[in-house]
């Protein structure tokens, strides 16, 4: 390859915050409000103009798993009062039950509502924001962070913030100050394939039922009429054979999804449609994310023309918009102090340093081939522990969000919006502590830390809990084949849910 040595040059410094939070995703959202709210001078670096990251960036709808199979909410903090709000805003319909009877509950929302509530939520809560900003580098001293390096419109400056938590969703400051890292599944780097997501309006859901009612039988699990006419959302997920078909013919596009999945949303005749894919993608290179977001968009439009073809009430039906960018499920996973396990997620495994909960499934969709990995959700409820956003060989930085120290098939789990918030609420308040008390994050007393979390609505394993389990969210139907939707669960024999 050929280099160029550039001008060394002395840079600005634009900011000294307490806490640096980089990257204003769910768990970024949930760390820069949990640290400000928590006293500390807060500073949220974000690339694009507005906040959410895959909530509002990649269009990921719904949010997932807030509760158990029983309706029991395990997922409550900042994230269930986003909810609450959202509910206020009518911008979602708030949690209900999903009909493909995988996930406990589902949450859809509407982006554009989101968007505006989070930037409410941030200032409310005294969070100073940079938008249209990079983190580029980083300094790093004795196993500190002194600075991280940032690109804008208005040149390249320096923050030097006394903490920082890495939310950036690939680990970028931790893989630029060098901490020890994974991309993917350990044995051969392979990762989760990339999806873009988009919304498709002007549906008739009526039509859209009805021809559900038709034709169950090529959907997962074959809803009931009853099943089907009460459901607040549509959850629509099957169609393996009719996609198919449609490959071999041309008509569907061969790299995408081998099925069907979308999600009505609470706008009269939206939803969401996850039903792109590509494999084969590093969502830390340029180069391949260019070759996913026109590889993507195109499968979009083919995909729209199929379900108009094929499924009832899509026949005046228009793509509204698409996602800002293509959305990236896994990159880097930080070697920290404790790796999550696969046995951990099955086993419902307390942690004496649990910090947030998970309860959604091992959903591993395939880096290569066609079958997706799906347990199904809620069956078990496990903690994330704190060590595990600790990454090797630094003092002053934490991890939060999908690149947490886990395996490729824990991290099949833990890597969802609502779970990736409680673990940022999680790092947001111990990081408060830290510059409180001044110490590094190895000195953090997770006991404290965790009645911390409990007392700022956080639910962690073992605490006294008041809540009653929601009787209309309890799954009735739980372990269904997967066939019409390419899922299969090699989990089984460990599930102790």
């Amino acid at each position: 390859m050929n280099f160029i040595e550039e001008e060394k040059r002395a840079l600005p410094v634009y900011a000294r915050p307490e806490v640096l939070v980089v990257g204003a995703g769910p768990a970024g959202i949930g760390a820069a409000i949990a640290a400000a709210r928590n006293g500390a001078k807060v500073l949220l670096l974000e690339r694009y103009g507005f906040l959410g990251g895959n909530l509002t960036i990649a269009m990921v709808n719904p949010m997932f798993t807030f509760h158990d199979v029983q309706g029991k909410q395990v997922i409550r903090g900042i994230a269930g009062e986003l909810v609450n709000r959202l509910v206020a805003l009518k911008s979602s319909q708030g949690h209900i039950t999903d009909l493909t009877f995988d996930n406990a509950s589902m949450t859809p929302f509407d982006p554009e509502g989101m968007k505006y509530l989070l930037f409410q939520m941030a200032q409310e809560a005294g969070v100073e924001l940079l938008l249209h900003t990079w983190a580029v580098g980083v300094q790093k001293e004795n196993g500190k962070v002194t600075a991280v390096i940032i690109e804008n419109k208005s040149g390249r400056q320096a923050i030097c913030p006394q903490v920082i938590i890495d939310c950036s969703a690939d680990a970028d400051i931790a893989a630029m100050a060098g901490a020890p890292f994974v991309k993917g599944r350990e044995e051969d780097g392979a990762m989760q394939p990339v999806t873009l997501f988009y919304r498709i309006g002007g549906i008739d859901i009526t039509t859209l039922r009805n021809w559900m009612k038709q034709n169950r039988d090529l959907l997962k699990d074959a809803p009931t009429d009853e099943e089907i006419d009460s459901s607040e959302a549509i959850a629509f997920l099957g169609l393996k054979e009719l996609v198919k078909k449609g490959m071999e013919t041309g008509e569907f596009p061969k790299d995408a999804a081998p099925r069907i999945l979308f999600y009505q949303l609470p706008q009269e005749g939206q939803i969401a449609v996850n039903a792109t894919r590509l494999q084969g993608i590093d969502g830390t290179n340029a180069a391949d994310l260019t070759r996913a977001e026109v590889e993507t968009r195109s499968q979009a439009w083919a995909i729209h023309n199929f379900l108009k073809k094929h499924v009832g009430g899509f026949e005046n039906s228009y793509i509204l918009d698409t996602g800002v960018q293509v959305g990236v499920r896994e990159t880097r996973h930080i070697k920290g102090d404790y790796k999550l396990t696969e046995q951990d997620v099955l086993s419902n495994r307390a942690f004496e340093d649990g910090i947030a909960c998970g309860t959604f499934a091992i959903d591993i969709h395939p880096p290569e081939g066609e079958q997706q990995i799906f347990t199904g959700s809620g069956k078990a409820v496990y903690e994330i522990p704190y060590r595990s956003l600790l990454p090797a060989g630094l003092d002053n930085v934490l991890v939060a969000g999908r690149s947490i120290s886990a395996t490729h098939t824990a991290f099949g789990s833990a890597r969802v919006m609502a779970t990736c918030m409680g673990i940022g609420q999680g790092a947001g308040v111990a990081a408060a502590a830290m510059v409180k008390q001044q110490l590094t994050t190895r000195e953090v007393d997770t006991k404290a830390l965790r009645a911390a979390l409990i007392e700022q609505g956080q639910y962690l394993i073992g605490m006294e809990d008041p809540m009653e389990a929601n009787a209309k969210l309890a799954l009735t139907k739980g372990d269904g084949s997967g066939a019409a939707a390419s899922h299969f669960n090699p989990f089984k024999d460990m599930e102790h849910g």
